[in-house]
């Protein structure tokens, strides 16, 4: 009788721990289902990067556009894509496109001079006298740098608005007229 009173009370124990276990391994099972997709997540996120960065280089910039849209919406946080797609943008003269990704860019990272350098160019192109703070804002960071690491680079970006402020400042050309 004793032993039929363990055997019950053992397969209790073990009937009742057996859910956890299930549940356990479902749960772990999930998990690992879920780093799985996004381990393949990033690896896709990466590959358009690394196309679209290559599209840039390229001149291809619709090709550049394409590959990092999706990267925004995948990881909407990450300033490199909002870069990656502010330039493509650029490169198509798409300067109301520029302005809304540099504009997103400059609010993840205020402190970040290609943010501020293109947000400038795609003010100036589009006749925002905004311009000119993003000019001030990269001047600034050029003279506080004073022949840093990154001085050549901050120098293009203010030489970058300079001209894009300058080209739109330039009275349209005349009509030629038919005698």
């Amino acid at each position: 009788m004793r032993r039929i009173g363990l055997a019950v009370l053992a397969a209790a124990v073990i009937g009742a721990a057996a859910p956890a276990v299930a549940q356990n391994s479902e749960t772990e099972m999930f998990e690992a289902g879920a780093n799985a997709m996004a381990g393949a997540q990033r690896e896709v996120t990466q590959r358009n990067i690394d196309v679209a960065t290559r599209a840039l280089r390229e001149q291809d910039y619709a090709k550049a556009r394409r590959y990092a849209q999706p990267v925004t919406r995948a990881d909407p946080k990450r300033v490199e894509s909002w870069l990656l797609l502010g330039a493509a943008q650029q490169g198509l003269k798409d300067w109301s496109g520029a302005r809304k990704t540099y504009t997103t860019a400059v609010r993840l990272a205020r402190d970040n001079p290609e943010a501020r350098a293109g947000l400038g160019v795609a003010y100036a192109r589009t006749n925002d006298p905004k311009a000119a703070t993003q000019l001030a804002w990269v001047a600034a960071k050029v003279q506080d740098c004073g022949g840093c690491w990154r001085a050549g680079q901050l120098a293009k970006f203010q030489a970058d608005i300079e001209t894009a402020i300058a080209e739109q400042a330039k009275p349209a050309p005349e009509p030629k007229s038919a005698h």
